[in-house]
């Protein structure tokens, strides 16, 4: 089965998308799903009818399913079908199609069934031809009986949850039993009290009597909060012990912290009683499959808080998350993981009637590089206790998926400083600062006070926090720049020994890069089907054209070739390596394949997005190179917050 998911809530009016190129009333979904736009655009409108539809989730996975509805909607709209229209078959066909969606609640038998019928309908009409040419009706029933079967297993729906922005772990009123916010939320939004109520909607109220039957009840019961309390620790907590206590005679749980003492949860930060809410549900049905609708999540939390929520969500859960928010925070968590997709809600008037309106949903990251040209990226704010400063978006992206994997490599080789290291949170802990190479001059980093006369450029030490400054190694001959940087900054710059941050990435990963972008996904994967059918819901990789490979021989690319080099880039080094003869341009100029005018990548940041999409799914390691930054990184992350605390 295709490993892209799809939905859409039922009854549902006025909304479209643009996440299929032949019908518009269908969204794409994968595991943190963010839904962003103005006020009053749409997104909480259609985030309860998500939550309240009972349309299963498995029927939008059948792609000859989502085919027929997309025949039926454009027989509905396009007027070159009208005559069509005026025959009795269509309006048979309708009714087949209703009857073909009910069956798709029961049996694969009587759904395959229903699915011919409307075929037959079609045939009658001459639109077979519209599931693709020289189609017939039963090899279309066989091959709909196998998208069912295998879609079959998914159920996203088998319990939802809703929590609205009205929450909260304090009582707010003493008549027992009674929980506001859940009967103010089933008022305002839920017809149905019966199926939609406190089993299902969460607001913080039950979470005292929810830790009381826990620890009150069976000793697998009482491991599953311990388990909780320690993750709450691990991501909320900085590694301090927590515990969770649903305090006798009292109706509001109290929380110890540390060797604090005991204390009841209402002089605790709303951040973090937020931050229990929101997790709680979903870490004690971690073993299912659930889906989970959640009304802006950032309310009361640092920035930083916001993202380790999402981590907590993505590394301890299983279950799938629709999210409306404001927070730009969240946004380029799109470049940092492939299971995070990001709609737009855009209110229109309709071009009919300028009285009514109806609401597109556009999938904004489908092309990145517009998100990133928008500098929207929580590195924007610089309220983190201490930054890094990277040449540009691409160090960024490699040095954060490094981090992750030096963690990672850290769990088995080292577990206290990997209790030390993985509590730190970007945006909250250390925040990356994008220099611009070119731009690096207009910085001064020294903490003397400058006359504004004193052409030393702006001071970086008051806008940012304790700085580290990673620079690539072709500054070295650029001026004096480098004796500047060392005496301003000392051990706080950090100069790399190779051209730039690409020549630290694993020989395996270029290669397999390389390969794709000369050859196409197809090719270049014909060896490995599995992961050629992994990466191909992730990339749309042709391979480039002939004029541009010749003279060039990607299978003279070593796997023991080295791109660790102080003064040629990757591209360069690649050209090099793969390069039959000495081919030239027509202006006599040498040839290049990967490399660009400088020696490094061309098209970096779709060159990276690649990498990081093979660091997604395929087996890699850390060069020594990267290592050795990460190292120094972490350091300056922990000495800086080691610092803020006694500040």
């Amino acid at each position: 089965m295709n490993n892209k998911l799809y939905y859409w809530p039922e009854n549902v009016d006025n909304y479209t998308s643009d996440n299929e190129d032949n019908y518009n009333k269908i969204l794409e979904i994968k595991r943190l799903n963010f839904f962003i736009g103005k006020n009053n655009a749409g997104k909480s409108r259609f985030l309860r009818n998500f939550f309240s539809s009972k349309t299963p989730s498995h029927r939008y996975q059948i792609k000859l399913f989502r085919q027929l509805l997309s025949v039926s909607q454009e027989l509905q709209e396009k007027d070159e079908y009208k005559y069509l229209k005026e025959r009795g078959s269509y309006s048979d066909f309708l009714s087949q199609l209703n009857g073909f969606q009910e069956a798709l609640n029961y049996s694969v038998n009587s759904s395959a069934e229903q699915f011919k019928y409307c075929l037959d309908y079609l045939n009658s009409m001459g639109l077979v031809h519209k599931f693709g040419p020289n189609q017939h009706s039963i090899n279309l029933k066989n091959e709909f009986k196998e998208q069912y079967q295998d879609s079959s297993n998914l159920s996203l729906d088998s319990e939802k949850f809703y929590i609205p922005t009205l929450r909260g772990m304090r009582p707010v009123t003493e008549i027992e039993n009674k929980q506001p916010y859940i009967e103010r939320a089933q008022k305002d939004y839920f017809k149905d009290i019966h199926k939609v109520n406190e089993k299902n909607i969460i607001t913080g109220e039950c979470l005292y009597y929810e830790l009381k039957v826990h620890l009150l009840g069976e000793p697998e019961q009482r491991d599953l909060i311990k388990n909780y309390e320690e993750k709450l620790s691990q991501y909320f907590f900085d590694n301090e012990p927590v515990s969770l206590i649903p305090k006798h005679d009292q109706d509001v749980v109290n929380i110890k912290i540390g060797r604090d003492k005991q204390f009841p949860i209402s002089q605790l930060g709303d951040g973090l009683q937020q931050a229990i809410i929101l997790t709680y549900e979903a870490f004690t049905k971690k073993n299912e499959i659930y889906s989970f609708f959640i009304e802006e999540p950032e309310l009361h939390m640092h920035a930083g808080m916001v993202r380790q929520l999402m981590n907590f969500y993505l590394n301890e859960t299983k279950h799938y998350y629709f999210f409306t928010t404001h927070s730009n925070h969240l946004l380029d968590m799109a470049d940092e993981s492939d299971q995070v997709i990001i709609q737009k809600f855009v209110k229109q008037p309709k071009s009919e009637d300028p009285k009514e309106f109806e609401f597109k949903i556009y999938r904004c990251d489908r092309d990145r590089d517009l998100l990133a040209s928008l500098g929207v990226k929580p590195s924007s704010v610089y309220l983190a206790n201490c930054t890094i400063w990277v040449e540009g978006i691409t160090d960024r992206l490699y040095i954060t998926k490094y981090m992750e994997k030096f963690l990672s490599e850290l769990k088995t080789a080292n577990t206290e400083l990997y209790k030390q290291y993985r509590r730190f949170m970007p945006n909250y802990h250390y925040t990356f600062v994008e220099y611009a190479g070119s731009n690096l001059v207009h910085w001064d980093f020294s903490d003397e006070f400058t006359e504004h006369l004193d052409d030393r450029g702006m001071n970086a030490l008051l806008t940012t926090s304790s700085v580290l400054l990673i620079a690539d190694g072709d500054i070295k001959n650029k001026s004096n720049r480098v004796g500047q940087l060392n005496q301003s900054l000392g051990d706080k710059f950090l100069l790399l020994e190779c051209k730039e941050t690409e020549n630290t990435i694993h020989t395996s990963l270029v290669n397999l890069a390389c390969h794709i972008k000369f050859s196409g996904l197809k090719e270049a994967l014909a060896t490995d089907e599995n992961l050629k059918n992994i990466l191909s819901d992730y990339l749309y990789i042709d391979g480039m054209q002939d004029s541009s490979k010749e003279g060039f021989d990607i299978s003279r690319l070593s796997k023991n070739v080295s791109y660790f080099h102080q003064e040629h880039g990757i591209g360069q080094i690649i050209d090099n390596h793969i390069k039959v003869d000495e081919p030239q341009t027509s202006d006599d100029k040498p040839k290049r394949c990967f490399a660009d005018k400088s020696g490094t990548i061309k098209e970096k940041l779709k060159f990276c997005r690649l990498i990081l999409t093979l660091m997604d799914h395929v087996d890699w390691e850390l060069t020594q190179s990267a290592r050795e930054l990460c190292e120094k990184i972490f350091i300056h992350i922990s000495t800086s917050n080691d610092a803020s605390k006694t500040s």
